[in-house]
This record gives C-alpha cells, sequence and structure tokens, in this order.
C-alpha cells in the first residue's frame, strides 16, 4: 500500500489525564479579622473560625492553621476541620474580662504537603491577624474567704452582732454588695 492515500498510517485515541500538583499557596481573603467571646466561654469548646483558601484540589489543598504568637498560643488553640478546611479556635484557659479585655493572635496558614518541585514559588504560608475581644458577664460577689467561724453566746438578746462577713463585686463597675 506504499504511496495510496492512508497506506502505512493508523490511527488511535489517546487520553490525557491532568492530576493536580501543589503549586498555590493558601491565602487568607483578608488580613485582619475580629472576634468576640464572652468570658463565660466554657474551656476547650470552639469560640470562632478562620478560613484561608486554597486553589489546589484534594489534599494538595489541605491546610495546617497555627497560632505562631505566644500572646494568642497561651489563651487559644486551633485545629483544622478536615471536612471545611477552616480553623477552628477553641479556648485554652478561661477568660477574665476585668483582667484583659482583647487579644491578638497571629494566625499563619500553611500547605501540609509541599511539593519541592515549586519551592521556587516561594513561601506556601500566608499569615492573618485576629483580634478577640472579650465581651463581660455579670458576675456574683465573691467572698473574701471560703468559709466563717463565729460563735455567739445562746442567751444573748436579738440584735447582737455575732460578726461580719466581707464580699466584693468582681466585675469591673464594682457595684456594691449587700
Amino acid at each position: 500500500m506504499a504511496g495510496q492515500v492512508g497506506g502505512l498510517s493508523g490511527s488511535t485515541t489517546i487520553n490525557i489525564t491532568l492530576t493536580d500538583v501543589n503549586d498555590n499557596p493558601p491565602k487568607f481573603p483578608q488580613k485582619n479579622y475580629e472576634l468576640y467571646v464572652v468570658e463565660s466561654a466554657q474551656v476547650g469548646k470552639p469560640v470562632g473560625k478562620i478560613k484561608a483558601n486554597d486553589e489546589d484540589l484534594g489534599i494538595n489543598a489541605d491546610i495546617k492553621y497555627s497560632i505562631i504568637n505566644s500572646e494568642g498560643a497561651n489563651m487559644f488553640s486551633i485545629s483544622t476541620d478536615r471536612d471545611t478546611r477552616e480553623g477552628i479556635i477553641s479556648l485554652k484557659k478561661s477568660l477574665d474580662y476585668e483582667r484583659k479585655k482583647t487579644y491578638t493572635l497571629h494566625i499563619e496558614g500553611t500547605n501540609t504537603h509541599v511539593d519541592p518541585r515549586f519551592s521556587y514559588l516561594g513561601s506556601f504560608k500566608d499569615t492573618a491577624t485576629l483580634k478577640i475581644s472579650v465581651g463581660d458577664v455579670d458576675e456574683p460577689p465573691v467572698f473574701s474567704m471560703d468559709y466563717y467561724i463565729m460563735d455567739v453566746y445562746e442567751n444573748s438578746p436579738g440584735g447582737t452582732e455575732v460578726g461580719a462577713v466581707t464580699a466584693r463585686d468582681p466585675d469591673s463597675n464594682n457595684s456594691p454588695v449587700r
């Protein structure tokens, strides 16, 4: 069939499947966030969320969140929700509005599966700042001692002063206690 149309030739179909490589860093949509948490929030429970976006797919879009400043890391922890890829912020210690009204957290989002072939693209992480405002809760008075022992004679007339107890209002407005 040499020299004829279609001679010494053939055809086939080739399927090319593209797979994602980790060539995009996580990016926070904004650099500054704010969160309000009441001082009665439970230790160990989530108090907020933050999310960075990653244009990669599958495991290449996985993000690990970290609190990179000591002020934030002492009071709060952050973990990654594997389904939503959000950073879940939880309380490590009890908050006290009267002691500290705001906290600043520097949060870093980092790719968990970095491909060394793309290191020339730069850093595969991003940072954002989260300012947490602590909300005041009206707290009950606090006695100066856990218990009091007072003696009174059995035949003391009514109205005899037996002793005194003291209590204070732990709130910032320091309301009178009666």
